[in-house]
């Protein structure tokens, strides 16, 4: 008797759950623009701007409409902390390239621990462009997107991929290939190497998740779509646009909510890519104390912008910080590190952290020119 008790007692826990799930997943999300804002610079595929010489009119951009997806040939389920090399893998065989996560992981992340524990976890944007143009693609990583953004590219037939925490209200950073989206139902529809293929996630949940990255994406690419993507991006294929257009962009939903660190964050990062170092010091202390604990584990700005401004104490402060909690094998902090200890004369030290920098990632460039030099 007791048996069957609990055997009904964990069934209807078990209901009860669901129907919670359920409710919440039912519950009609805030309207977008109460905490976003949508992207001011949208180029129509008439509006005659030039591109490289030729009349966008020129170049065929197909509308969004109200529904796509865009042909998936494989899905690929990542190991242990390996979402960005999954995700190469995938998109490369969007254009018939075979390259296995394996392969990949090896190279673009050579420090792995199969428990996770202290193992290289960041992979940047500009670092999954590099070896997707190593891999023979064309790549080009931006901040700044949107969902109409999205829309244009997976319409056009070109899946996006983005950086984007792995869960709401998590800090642990993911890529995912965004393949398209239902506008009448408002959800993106995208390819998770941690959670599975065509997932749905309503546009406010993944805005919520994208917007602590200042929006990045990347587009993967061949020659022939060269073109097609530069009239997409538009004004933004310029850095300095896009980056000026990111600060304004955060200054304006910092506005929408106090209480929302992110858009304070978003606008260090934009200042320090800016070269205004002093503004992006400002912005991250506004919001240090409010950030989640793995924040520099993949955005590092902050960090770079007191090296620029010679405030070597806090550059200590923050890496020892982000070293000693949970993120060790990071190589672009000992890299930071070496550099700061060579302009204070502290040639042995410097090579010290070159060395740890080699030792995490010994495909890290930096680290070995610098110990050429020394």
């Amino acid at each position: 008797m007791k048996k069957k008790n609990f055997v009904l007692l964990i069934t209807a826990l078990f209901i009860i759950v669901a129907i919670g799930i359920l409710f919440l997943q039912s519950q009609k999300k805030p309207p977008l623009e109460t905490k976003f804002v949508q992207r001011a610079e949208e180029q129509s595929k008439d509006s005659g701007v030039e591109n490289n010489g030729k009349l966008q009119s020129d170049i065929q951009i197909k509308d969004p409409g109200t529904y796509t997806l865009v042909s998936n040939p494989k899905h690929t389920y990542q190991t242990f902390n390996n979402c960005g090399p999954a995700t190469l893998s995938m998109i490369l065989s969007f254009y018939g390239r075979d390259v296995s996560q394996k392969e990949l992981g090896e190279q673009m992340r050579p420090y792995q621990i199969s428990s996770g524990d202290n193992d290289d976890k960041t992979i940047f944007t500009y670092e999954f462009v590099e070896w997707a143009k190593k891999y023979g693609s064309e790549a080009i990583g931006r901040v700044n997107g949107d969902i109409e953004l999205l829309k244009k590219f997976t319409a056009n037939g070109i899946p996006v991929v983005v950086k984007t925490w792995l869960h709401i209200n998590e800090d642990i950073g993911h890529f995912r290939i965004v393949r398209g989206f239902d506008e009448e139902k408002q959800y993106i529809i995208q390819d998770d190497s941690y959670e599975g293929p065509n997932r749905k996630i309503s546009y406010y949940d993944f805005l919520s998740m994208w917007q602590p990255f200042n929006y990045a994406y990347v587009i993967v690419y061949t020659g022939e779509q060269k073109e097609l993507v530069e009239t997409i991006l538009g004004e933004e294929l310029d850095e300095g646009q896009m980056w000026n257009n990111a600060l304004i962009r955060a200054q304006k939903e910092s506005e929408l909510d106090a209480t929302n660190a992110y858009p304070v964050f978003n606008m260090s990062t934009s200042y320090y890519h800016l070269g205004n170092y002093q503004k992006s010091v400002e912005s991250f202390e506004k919001v240090e104390k409010r950030l989640p604990k793995r924040m520099l584990w993949y955005q590092i700005e902050p960090i770079q912008a007191y090296y620029k401004l010679e405030n070597y104490e806090r550059v200590n402060q923050i890496i020892d910080k982000v070293l000693t909690n949970g993120n060790r094998a990071y190589s672009e902090l000992y890299q930071i590190r070496g550099e700061m200890f060579l302009l204070q004369g502290k040639n042995e030290a410097a090579k010290s952290e070159f060395e740890k920098a080699l030792y995490y990632n010994n495909n890290y460039s930096p680290a070995s020119e610098a110990l050429k030099k020394l």
